[in-house]
């Protein structure tokens, strides 16, 4: 692994290494984001990211809004599986935003990117909702994977009420007993949804978790999946390796 990039800010080491073809973002020793040139799959966490996209026609998500960029790794399947009419991502750190921009070079002119708190510009937006949000809010000073937000009632009815009719919010947790303790475990949290799934892989401890407005099955994901020709080879020589499974 080369060191190809690397700059100081606010007391965080952001660095970009090379492993063969693959860049992988770091702030203070934990990785961030990872892209590689030829390849939507990671094998990791960022994989779960995008696989609720498919739980539905992903035809039907026209507009996407990711909170919590970080170097850009979900852009790439986002713009091929779903082909977004509108894609907006919303990030605090201008060096992930630069790394995004200026290393991984995922961020092109079909998209709106923000420099800001997620969380006031999800407060303060008026505009119309979006089909898919993808929450990805980790803090780039910390040396342990934990939510940079807590996942509390308020926090899970402001993403709430900006997804639509026919939408699904996906959000990310360190592990399975951050996600467990959270509002968004409870019955309550499930107002407004119809189904909700738990993601993971064998490569990260992380939980992710994804709610969506119509009723839908795991199985349905594993058949778009397996008829995906960029996705299907991934599948079968087990680089795209996930776990899906309905809580409610």
């Amino acid at each position: 692994m080369s060191l190809i990039w690397e700059q100081q800010h606010d007391g965080v080491c952001y660095q970009v290494r090379r492993r063969r073809t693959t860049l992988e973002l770091y702030a203070n020793g934990v990785q961030h984001s990872e892209f590689h040139p030829r390849r939507l799959v990671t094998g990791s966490v960022w994989d779960l990211l995008w696989l609720p996209a498919l739980l539905g026609e992903p035809e039907r998500l026209r507009r996407v809004l990711v909170l919590g960029l970080g170097g850009g790794t979900l852009i790439p399947p986002l713009r091929r599986l779903l082909k977004p009419e509108c894609l907006v991502a919303v990030e605090m750190d201008p060096l992930h935003l630069t790394v995004a921009r200026d290393v991984f070079q995922v961020i092109d002119d079909d998209m709106e990117t923000v420099e800001g708190d997620a969380v006031q510009w999800l407060r303060d937006y008026q505009g119309p909702p979006f089909d898919l949000i993808i929450e990805d809010l980790f803090a780039p000073s910390d040396e342990s994977v934990t939510r940079a937000v807590a996942a509390d009632r308020d926090w899970c009815d402001s993403l709430s009420r900006h997804v639509s009719e026919q939408g699904v919010l996906v959000m990310n947790f360190g592990d399975y007993r951050e996600f467990r303790d959270s509002h968004a475990a409870g019955s309550a949290a499930m107002a407004g949804w119809a189904s909700r799934f738990r993601l993971s892989c064998g490569d990260c401890h992380n939980a992710v978790v994804a709610f969506s407005r119509l009723s839908a099955r795991s199985v349905h994901l594993r058949r778009r999946v397996q008829a995906h020709p960029a996705l299907a080879p991934s599948v079968r020589d087990g680089r795209l390796n996930y776990h899906i499974r309905q809580l409610n």
